[in-house]
């Protein structure tokens, strides 16, 4: 899932000989990953020829798991992350040091920089239950396409066209482990790298599929035709997208600092599993923090992705594109309740620019010389769209500078993927 998670109906491009893109699902290495899952799930590949022709909706169908897709990659590049917030700090009143013991925000971060010569190192463990998708839920997703039959030798004349309606249901789970690690290069500037390690479930399970057969002589038709409910399951586990992330101090004071930073995301992940973005990203930003018994802080910035082959729709060989970026905004407060205890609220927000969305309640109809009828399905758009979390947690200080935090991820709308209230435990220590 950044989270990564996360946060489904998979792929970028799709051929008429079951190609995605520059990524083949009927052969080769990207066959068993879970990109390809969905795919074979409703049958769009695995029927492709059964009928002796093409599939004449392939494109259709893909582009709605491009729009999954895109989903999953674009929102794991811009989960929020435990970050480098050092805990307990020293403010100097008249240049008299006192221990500071509000221990800063969780999932954001503070503008104050650990100093030079430190060494922070954190370590956190959630997990991402998606359910929904641009307020459609992943358990009930409507999904129809056609196929056509030529007679035999021939790749015009049509005999028949088989439209196939189904339910098709996405059980999507992300288990994250990051790790921070900081060091203060000089009083006023710090470098991290944050190294996300994941575990990714992915099931698809098609249920109440029926085929109507349409022959093209005399336009009747027949059925509807019972399918056999087909289930494909797959996980798989890595290391991420790693980011670098240096922040620098522009203004400080006793209580109020305002700094500059940026993070660059690295496409170490396997995005084929999920696993990574499949993208470069670059994301400069400005925070400012106030140090106080309750501590408000700010952050603002801005994403930028490269292209991914989990963007792709065109459905071309040369069709990637960049993933949707836009702007990213948090603000909140620490509440330091007692010495070793510090409540910390947050509302983060990500922006997402002309990207792929799904579109459900669509249909797609059928004419025939009896009767008209339609089937439900899904199909893709773009617009932009923001969402917004709010972030709730505890973090306890039982001794020196170890910090023990808890925290809940809960989204407040319905945009994009969306998963569970996502709880998160962490531990870090400053050296």
């Amino acid at each position: 899932m950044k989270p990564r998670t996360l946060y489904l109906l998979l792929l970028a491009a799709l051929s008429s000989s079951g190609a995605m893109g520059q990524i083949n699902c009927n052969s080769g290495s990207a066959s068993v990953k879970l990109v390809c899952e969905f795919p074979f799930a409703t049958g769009v590949l695995s029927n492709a020829n059964a009928l002796g022709g093409t599939n004449s909706a392939a494109s259709g169908a893909v582009k709605l798991a491009t729009t999954l897709n895109v989903a999953i990659a674009t929102q794991a590049s811009q989960l929020p992350l435990a970050t480098a917030s050092a805990g307990v700090v020293l403010v100097y009143h008249g240049g008299v040091p006192e221990t500071f013991n509000n221990l800063g925000p969780i999932l954001t971060d503070r503008a104050q920089t650990v100093g030079r010569g430190k060494v922070f190192l954190g370590f956190t463990a959630s997990q991402f239950v998606f359910t929904d998708i641009d307020g459609a839920s992943l358990s009930n997703l409507p999904f129809a396409y056609s196929q056509v039959a030529y007679a035999p030798g021939s790749t015009t004349q049509v005999v028949s066209t088989t439209y196939t309606t189904e339910s098709t249901s996405l059980a999507f789970r992300a288990d994250q482990f990051v790790g921070v690690g900081t060091i203060g290069l000089t009083k006023k500037m710090d470098f991290t790298v944050i190294v996300p390690v994941e575990r990714v479930s992915l099931g698809a399970t098609t249920s109440h599929s029926q085929s109507y057969v349409v022959n093209a002589s005399t336009n009747q038709a027949f059925g509807p035709v019972n399918n056999p409910q087909s289930y494909t399951h797959g996980t798989a586990s890595g290391v991420g997208d790693i980011i670098f992330n240096l922040k620098s101090e522009i203004e400080s004071g006793e209580r109020a600092t305002f700094s500059a930073g940026f993070n660059l995301r690295t496409p170490t992940g396997d995005e084929l599993n999920f696993l990574g973005t499949g993208a470069w990203g670059f994301n400069p930003y400005l925070v400012y923090s106030y140090l106080a018994k309750v501590s408000p802080h700010a952050k603002v910035g801005y994403q930028w992705n490269s292209d991914s082959d989990l963007n792709n729709p065109t459905l071309t060989a040369n069709g990637n594109q960049a993933l949707p970026g836009g702007m990213q905004y948090d603000i909140g407060a620490d509440w330091s309740v007692q010495r070793h205890w510090t409540l910390a609220a947050d509302l983060l927000g990500n922006q997402f620019l002309n990207t792929p969305r799904l579109v459900p309640g669509s249909s797609v109809p059928i004419t025939t010389a009896s009767s008209t009828f339609s089937l439900p399905t899904s199909t893709s758009g773009n617009s932009s769209y923001s969402i917004n979390n709010v972030s709730t947690g505890v973090k306890w200080n039982p001794a020196g500078n170890l910090v023990i935090s808890a925290n809940l991820l809960t989204q407040i709308n319905n945009n994009g993927l969306r998963s569970r209230p996502t709880p998160l435990l962490g531990i870090s220590y400053k050296f």
